[in-house]
This record gives C-alpha cells, structure tokens and sequence, in this order.
C-alpha cells in the first residue's frame, strides 16, 4: 500500500488539527507527548507494549480522544510516543468506518454505521428525514 496524509481533528479538553500518516500497520492513533499535553487528553490507567517499524519494543501510555475525519468522528485510543509525524492506525479507522484507499490516496466510507461511528451533524442520517 502506498503512503498517504490525512487531516485529522483531534479534541481533548481542547482541539487541534492534525496532518497524519493513515498507517494500517498501525493500531492506535499515535501522538507525541508534546500533542498529547497541549490536547489535555484523557489519561487511562493503561500502558501498551508496542514494536515500531525497526523491531524495536517500545512501551506507550494511552489516552482517550475524540477523533474526527471526513465527517466522522468517534472516541479512539491514543498512543504516546515521539514519533517524527501523527500515525493514523487501524482501530482509529475502523471506529470511524473509514478505509483506505491506496489508489487515489484518500479515505473512503465502509458503511453507514461502524463501533462508535457519531454522525458530526448529531443524529444518525436514518433520523434525520
């Protein structure tokens, strides 16, 4: 799959746009510790043992985001970890019902409903008509 870019909306206590790399090899949204603080993200009690791209282990605290992209949004779990650009993982893109697309490099619907999927506009579109 080729790479592509992303622009993301991130919220915590605040919210901030991100430009991300759509990683599937990923499984978190992943931030940098500087992010991470200027969101004021929610902290879990939970720490994950990941293995980076170069096979090193490495081990990253999450925390709770609300994440939205091409008009989706819903709750993901964040990783913090100093990395050179955001990572957009899987668990991020399928709560959202996103897939990419590595064709035409951007991300494409799945379906009209998925995990946590929260319509940005506030109800589903079956409730709207």
């Amino acid at each position: 799959m080729g790479y592509f870019y992303v622009d993301i909306t991130v919220r915590g206590v605040k919210q901030r746009a991100v430009r991300a790399l759509v990683d599937t090899d990923a499984s978190y949204l992943v931030l940098g510790p500087e992010t991470v603080r200027e969101l004021e993200l929610s902290p879990t009690s939970y720490e994950v043992d990941l293995t980076l791209a170069d096979r090193r282990k490495v081990r990253a605290k999450l925390y709770m985001a609300e994440v939205e992209a091409e008009g989706r949004k819903g709750p993901v779990m964040v990783a913090e970890l100093e990395v050179p650009t955001p990572l957009l993982g899987i668990f991020a893109l399928e709560t959202l019902g996103l897939r990419p697309n590595p064709l035409t490099g951007k991300l494409e619907v799945v379906g009209p409903e998925g995990g946590y999927l929260l319509p940005t506009d506030g109800l589903p579109k079956s409730q709207t008509s």
